[in-house]
């Protein structure tokens, strides 16, 4: 860290390298918060540290970490913090005081995907974000942080045409064989039946960490609007669930994600999406 009032300063080291142990870091006013996976926190969790003596002795939690809520962005305000994070195969934006009060933002679908833009003003209420699900191509928003409010400044156009109420999306878990509760995202024509007879196309994805997230797909609609239903088997080696369930589908655990992905279409025959 270089203090940009005295840009000739030494860089100061907040903590050295160790294998396997990852921090970024933002600053606010006297502190330096710290976003990291150390202290087996797999998900990672946010601490504080003064700017003085920032190593690794003097780190505290301020965001304690919590299983299969994975961490993925996060942005220091005047006044208040912004986190983007994943849980059950959605993410969510999170924003919270420095007093420790927060709140999410809230939506209707029960498949969505976001997406923040840090913007480049330090002093500001208002935030920037961009939502969409498989019904519903990317919208930004503006939303200020104080009142609540949220307010629409574009939407993708597609430009064949596309409306979002002609369409279902649902979300359920599947249950796999060892037990694990496994997401699926579905899209389908709200004039598709659920009664056995519809086609569908089930896809996943599971190694890296890699998430196939429930957003706008306008290739998947060619499909949909012939009846086919479409799937997401959010599946062990991705990071639905957090990085847990990333390395519950690697090495000697591959196997999960072949029949997390078996057991995902189980469940949708049984539910009677497809035979």
């Amino acid at each position: 860290a270089i203090p940009a009032a005295d840009p000739g300063a030494p860089p100061m080291l907040i903590a050295p390298r160790i294998e396997q142990q990852l921090y970024s870091v933002e600053h606010h006013g006297d502190e330096f918060l710290i976003t990291t996976n150390a202290d087996d926190a797999v998900d990672f969790k946010i601490v504080r540290a003064p700017v003085g003596q920032p190593g690794r002795d003097n780190w505290v939690d301020w965001v304690p970490h919590e299983a299969g809520t994975q961490i993925l962005s996060f942005v220091a305000y005047a006044d208040f913090s912004l986190r983007l994070e994943r849980r059950d195969a959605l993410t969510q934006i999170v924003i919270a005081d420095y007093a420790g009060d927060e709140h999410e933002i809230a939506f209707d679908q029960p498949a969505y995907d976001l997406g923040i833009n840090a913007g480049l003003e330090y002093d500001t209420e208002r935030i920037r974000f961009v939502y969409q699900s498989p019904s519903q191509p990317a919208q930004t928003f503006d939303y200020d942080v104080t009142t609540r409010e949220r307010t629409l400044r574009k939407t993708r156009e597609v430009p064949s045409g596309h409306d979002p109420s002609l369409y279902v999306v649902e979300r359920i878990d599947a249950p796999s064989a060892d037990g694990a509760a496994i997401p699926v995202t579905i899209l389908r024509l709200e004039t598709t039946p659920v009664d056995g007879t519809a086609p569908l196309l089930l896809y996943g994805y599971g190694s890296y960490g890699s998430t196939i997230t429930p957003r706008f797909n306008a290739n998947a609609l060619s499909l949909v609007d012939r009846g086919l239903v479409y799937a997401i088997a959010h599946v062990r080696g991705g990071a639905a669930r957090g990085r847990q369930w990333y390395l519950d589908g690697k090495l000697d655990k591959k196997a999960n994600t072949f029949t997390d992905f078996v057991a995902v279409a189980e469940a949708l025959i049984e539910r009677d999406y497809t035979a």
